[in-house]
């Protein structure tokens, strides 16, 4: 296959240790009108450092768009011969359309034995979706939450807070991240513990 028509998946970064993820262009894949897009969003410092991530995020928004039917086969194939514990989605972008989140659920379902997770603020799509399906048991769906933004969550989805020293809203029991995903791995098992998590702005 071309290498401009494959999609780039990753099997981990500095942050997220040994992690299999894919992602899009952020703010570009992103709902309008987020406040992280206005220079909060830490994925924006990598697409102004590091080129060759700008030029892979950049070539899988495009086969998103164009060619989903590739785009999620490949990601699929890929789960499927690696088989790992985990696989994150978007640590750059986020969920584009409904049709988008059907094809995630697909191959949540057909990979059981992996977990799934997505941070996402596109809360109009996933309620969209759950309005009249439900979602995989291992995909964790976690609503992205920054201070000021309203959170639409009939479905009872567990909150990532952004806490910059305003926000008010984070439960008392939520999870401080620790910054270590491959070993603690905890933001997959929110939904299961009925726990929200907390970011501390840095």
């Amino acid at each position: 296959m071309q290498s401009n028509k494959r999609v780039t998946i990753s099997r981990g970064n500095r942050k997220l240790g040994a992690i299999m993820n894919v992602s899009t262009e952020p703010v570009q894949c992103c709902p309008k009108g987020i406040p992280c897009a206005n220079g909060g969003c830490y994925a924006l410092k990598s697409l102004r450092l590091y080129p060759e991530t700008r030029r892979a995020w950049a070539k899988n928004a495009r086969i998103a768009r164009t060619n989903p039917r590739s785009y999620f086969s490949q990601i699929a194939n890929s789960i499927a011969g690696r088989r790992p514990r985990y696989f994150r989605w978007h640590v750059a972008g986020d969920i584009l359309n409904v049709d988008y989140l059907r094809q995630m659920c697909r191959i949540a379902a057909h990979n059981p034995r992996t977990q799934f997770l997505v941070f996402t603020k596109a809360f109009h799509i996933v309620n969209a979706y759950e309005n009249t399906k439900a979602l995989p048991g291992n995909l964790a769906v976690i609503f992205s939450a920054w201070p000021g933004v309203r959170i639409d969550n009939p479905h009872g989805h567990r909150i990532a807070w952004m806490q910059d020293g305003s926000e008010d809203r984070v439960p008392q029991n939520a999870i401080e991240c620790p910054g270590d995903c491959e070993n603690c791995g905890i933001c997959f098992r929110l939904p299961k513990l009925r726990r929200d998590v907390v970011f501390h702005k840095h």
